[in-house]
């Protein structure tokens, strides 16, 4: 009976990923796509080397490895604005750590093991610290996809500190007891965080949006941040810059003429939330409005007021009316139940 490797599996799991998402033919994926073939081609040489034995792959295997952090960041970095920087300027230092592990195969392998670790924990602790400064923090994405592509980047810190325990304890085994239970922590550590790696590529790569929306708590506000919200409350009313399907942090401190970084913090101050709520509202408080016209149907009104999907747009206006647009509608129609829009978050 012929043997498959567990590794080989989670290649062609990955592979099957891979295929999915380039069948939607989204430009903005393009870099984790990237991540996650490598991811499965990281998968295949593993099984060589821990399913048939084939030693000579593990140079390659060390290489593969040592790209995987760069290349999770180079992805999370395309939603970050950093002006003066082209993507060409952030990609090419991060192909030093695969440079210095090539070179390690050939003059110091005994090197490698320690090299991918303290690789692994620089991209574990970039990618986590660009997390801590929450969904605001990536300014390119779309308000309806930064929630979740934030929570992406926040598993895939995780997974590369995982993985920094797993190599540790494989590096500490081969010295220990030659070896004896590297496969084992292959296949009980390593091939799931293969395969928790490109989910997570994946699903920032769609960027749907999660469950429930993050929030911030408010704390005392300055005049100038009163001042900044209250401009940006003026220019959505009078511009409608809500109904911007492309709209994102970015474009929204250009059109505001204010710095993005003292924009999500007043926002986040004055109003207790983040930017992508404050946005939502508006177009929550618009929905309702065309909602009292019964001849205009709901699908029609979800792109109208600047939202892409209709998930999205449900479970947006459950929060901040507390029913879903039908039951709204019937109840503004019928007339028993008023919507306080000071407690549900209309701005």
């Amino acid at each position: 009976m012929l043997f498959v490797p567990l590794p080989f599996v989670a290649a062609l799991l990955l592979l099957i990923l891979l295929v999915q998402m380039s069948l939607r033919e989204q430009a903005a994926s393009r870099h984790f796509r990237i991540l996650v073939l490598l991811l499965c081609v990281l998968a295949t040489v593993i099984g060589m080397r821990w399913g048939y034995g084939i030693e000579r792959v593990l140079p390659a295997q060390a290489i593969l490895a040592s790209a995987v952090g760069p290349m999770a960041w180079v992805c999370f970095a395309t939603f970050v604005a950093e002006p003066g920087n082209t993507s060409s300027y952030r990609f090419w230092p991060h192909m030093l750590p695969s440079l210095l592990v090539t070179l390690l195969a050939v003059a110091s392998p005994q090197w490698i093991d320690l090299t991918l670790i303290a690789i692994f924990a620089c991209y574990a602790v970039a990618l986590g610290h660009l997390a801590w400064g929450g969904s605001d923090a990536l300014d390119l994405a779309r308000f309806d996809d930064a929630p979740l592509v934030h929570r992406s980047l926040q598993i895939m810190a995780a997974t590369l500190l995982l993985a920094v325990i797993a190599d540790s304890l494989i590096a500490l085994d081969l010295r220990v007891f030659d070896g004896s239970y590297a496969a084992t922590i292959v296949t009980v550590a390593t091939i799931p965080l293969v395969l928790l790696l490109g989910a997570g590529a994946a699903i920032a790569s769609r960027a749907p949006p999660p469950r429930e929306p993050e929030a911030v708590q408010p704390a005392p506000a300055s005049d100038d941040d009163t001042h900044i919200v209250a401009r940006l409350a003026q220019l959505m009313q009078t511009q409608g810059l809500y109904r911007d399907h492309e709209l994102n942090l970015s474009r929204l401190a250009r059109r505001a003429g204010i710095p993005a970084r003292h924009l999500s913090k007043a926002v986040n101050i004055v109003c207790g939330k983040n930017l992508s709520q404050y946005v939502n509202d508006f177009r929550i408080a618009e929905a309702c409005r065309l909602l009292e016209k019964a001849d205009i149907a709901v699908t029609t009104i979800v792109y109208d007021v600047g939202f892409l999907t209709k998930s999205n747009f449900n479970r947006e206006f459950r929060r901040v009316t507390g029913m879903n647009p039908t039951e709204w509608r019937s109840c503004r129609m019928g007339g028993p139940v008023q919507v306080d829009s000071a407690s549900r978050g209309f701005p």
